[in-house]
């Protein structure tokens, strides 16, 4: 499988008009664990931590590419972490603060209370076109 193919998930939805969602990751630590990608579809999606889809990617660069083709036209937001120490979950601190390196899509930012909304990071895919994000990782 060539590079393209694994990084991407092609979600098994049907319809010739489907989008697809391109999300550039930036600020990545090079070969330091996995990128955890989550598509969510929505508020409650979100607030349940209910992902629309997932991927899980090699930290292989300082930009790393995650494709989700195959989406209904809709309204949809990413959110990473590089899991650096490998336990597969975001690792924080006793007040909750992310300790390893985090992002959502358009650049939105949490703040000391938490995430943001989904509506600070959530971005319109057309009908049968492509939506593309930057999701910048914190330092």
């Amino acid at each position: 499988m060539g590079l393209v193919g694994a990084m991407t998930l092609t979600l098994a939805v049907a319809g010739a008009g489907a989008g697809e969602l391109r999300a550039t990751i930036g600020n990545v630590k090079p070969q330091q664990g996995k990128l955890w990608v989550a598509l969510y579809d929505g508020t409650d999606a979100y607030k349940a931590e209910r992902r629309f889809a997932g991927q899980i990617l090699e930290a292989s660069g300082t930009e790393v590419t995650a494709v989700f083709a195959g989406l209904p036209a809709g309204r949809y937001g990413v959110a990473v972490f590089q899991d650096r120490n490998g336990d597969s979950v975001l690792t924080t601190n006793l007040l909750g603060m992310p300790r390893e390196p985090y992002g959502f899509s358009g650049g939105a930012a949490g703040s000391a209370f938490g995430p943001p909304a989904f509506d600070a990071f959530a971005l319109a895919v057309p009908d049968g076109g492509t939506a593309t994000t930057r999701v910048p990782l914190t330092e």
